[in-house]
C-alpha cells in the first residue's frame, strides 16, 4: 500500500473518532442548549437585568455569582466569579468576553483566559481588567458565550 493512502486513512479514522466522541460526549452540540429549565434570553437591545453582588446571575448555559472585588494597582481590578455549568455538556467560559461597566457605561474587557467545565460543575474564575484613566467600575457585564445576550451583577 502507498504510504501517502496509509496517512489518508489514518488521518480519516483520527477524525472520525474525534467527531463521534465530541458528539456523544456532548462537546460539539449540533441543536442548541441542552438545559434542562430553558429560560428566554433578552436580545441585546432590551434592558439587562441587574442583580446584587450576592444574587447569581445566569446567561445561557451558565449561571454566575460575585465572590470578590480587589484593586490590583491604580488601574487595574480583579474580580472572582462563581461560574456555574447548568446543562449536561461541557462548556468554555471566556474571559476576554466579559467587561467591567463604568459609571459613566463605559466599558473595559476582560483579559484573554479560557475555562472549561464540565457538565454540572461550579469553579471560581478570576477576572483581569485593565481600566482606563478616571474608570469608576460599577458593574460587571458576563456572557456565557461571545454573542450572548448576558447579564450585569452590580459591584457594589
Amino acid at each position: 500500500m502507498d504510504r501517502n493512502r496509509v496517512i489518508v486513512i489514518a488521518v480519516v479514522l483520527v477524525v472520525g473518532l474525534f467527531a463521534i466522541w465530541a458528539i456523544t460526549t456532548g462537546a460539539i452540540r449540533f441543536f442548541g442548549s441542552d438545559d434542562e429549565n430553558p429560560t428566554t434570553t433578552p436580545s441585546r437591545g432590551s434592558a439587562q437585568p441587574t442583580v446584587g453582588s450576592t444574587a447569581p446571575a445566569v446567561d445561557g448555559d451558565l449561571q454566575f455569582r460575585l465572590v470578590g472585588v480587589r484593586s490590583a494597582g491604580p488601574r487595574e481590578l480583579t474580580v472572582t466569579v462563581a461560574v456555574t455549568n447548568r446543562t449536561s455538556a461541557f462548556v468554555s467560559f471566556y474571559g476576554e468576553s466579559q467587561q467591567v461597566v463604568s459609571t459613566e457605561s463605559r466599558t473595559a474587557h476582560g483579559a484573554v483566559s479560557l475555562t472549561s467545565l464540565e457538565p454540572k460543575e461550579s469553579t471560581n474564575v478570576t477576572l483581569r481588567f485593565a481600566l482606563p484613566e478616571k474608570f469608576t467600575a460599577a458593574e460587571l457585564d458576563l456572557h456565557a458565550a461571545p454573542a450572548s445576550a448576558g447579564t450585569r451583577i452590580r459591584l457594589g
